[in-house]
């Protein structure tokens, strides 16, 4: 039974039956109740992209596209009718987001994306912003993504960026690996390895280590973590927008939510130095000796001078990489 106060009251059980959310709306907006008298909000268009994007996976909703008579559709469906109040909420959401878009294709990668925001908060995201460490290590890989941005492209760029998911190394492409580290400048000269995985070889893959000095500083210098994040967003919607949604569910995955405010801190970042991870390189590595797991230590970087390296070293690997 569907309560008489929400938006799919009066709408038929056991067929597709449609109610336009708003004629003056930018985009054609439907509130439906599919054959299973599931409660579901409509994106009608014009056509289906190609390639289809990526879609969330949630737990008591579906989201799809389907080919009707009148045309394709995305749809968003509940499962779960218990849910009912916050469904509303979320599809409200998502189209008043997907309503600032000047195109239809806008408007469908931004419903998609606001849907992973939701996927995100729905299994239990952040509420507070990202403590400082937290962000020196999310601005030290956002400057190595984009430096595998401008060398093997977005989307495999982004593919390759595993950090945010738990992955052992932060960046896994099909011939390298690399491992990124943030520290402060004026610290001893030492970064921190999180366990006994991270500097581990992968069978078949070359491992690097990147390195970069990320200090918090005074307003008027340095940047927020939001304008990190802004100036790749920037970018993408500008050159790539059919990668917004990939990149906004990484941000999500590490934990960064635009809502949350980052203006307390400021950070500067230096150029990322690069050190070849070979089978001498100083480190620690699985297997460790029975009952021993979970291993920190501090890695010298004076130590690690020797296998030291430069980007354009790295960047002709990942060239010859793409190429082959």
């Amino acid at each position: 039974m569907i309560p008489n106060d929400t938006p799919w009251s009066g709408l038929e059980a056991g067929k597709i039956d449609t109610r336009r959310v708003d004629a003056s709306a930018n985009w054609n907006w439907f509130w439906a109740v599919l054959p299973r008298a599931d409660v579901a909000l409509v994106l009608k268009l014009s056509s289906l992209p190609e390639p289809l994007p990526d879609l969330p996976n949630l737990k008591n909703l579906e989201i799809r596209f389907q080919t009707l008579p009148g045309g394709p559709i995305l749809y968003i469906r509940l499962k779960d009718n218990a849910q009912l109040e916050l469904f509303e909420t979320l599809c409200r959401d998502v189209m008043a987001s997907a309503e600032l878009a000047e195109t239809e294709a806008g408007a469908l990668d931004r419903a998609i994306a606001r849907t992973f925001r939701w996927h995100y908060l729905l299994r239990g995201g952040k509420q507070e912003a990202l403590a400082e460490e937290a962000q020196k290590g999310l601005i030290g890989e956002i400057e190595v993504l984009k430096l595998l941005i401008s060398t093997v492209g977005t989307t495999p760029a982004l593919a390759a960026w595993t950090g945010p998911s738990g992955a052992p190394k932060d960046f896994e492409l099909k011939a390298d690996c690399i491992e990124v580290k943030a520290r402060r400048g004026a610290s001893q000269p030492f970064v921190k390895i999180a366990n006994e995985y991270q500097l581990a070889d992968v069978p078949g893959r070359r491992l690097w280590l990147g390195v970069l000095a990320v200090d918090k500083v005074h307003a008027p210098h340095g940047r927020t973590l939001t304008e990190y994040v802004t100036e790749v967003t920037d970018h993408l919607q500008q050159m790539e927008p059919h990668a917004i949604t990939s990149w906004d569910l990484h941000l999500a995955d590490a934990g960064f939510d635009t809502a949350h405010d980052y203006s307390a801190w400021r950070w500067i970042v230096s150029k990322p130095d690069f050190y070849v991870v070979s089978s001498d390189f100083p480190r620690i590595v699985s297997p460790v000796p029975e009952g021993v797991g979970s291993v920190t230590y501090a890695l010298s970087l004076s130590a690690c001078a020797p296998f030291q390296t430069d980007w354009g070293n790295l960047h002709s690997n990942l060239v010859e990489e793409d190429e082959s």
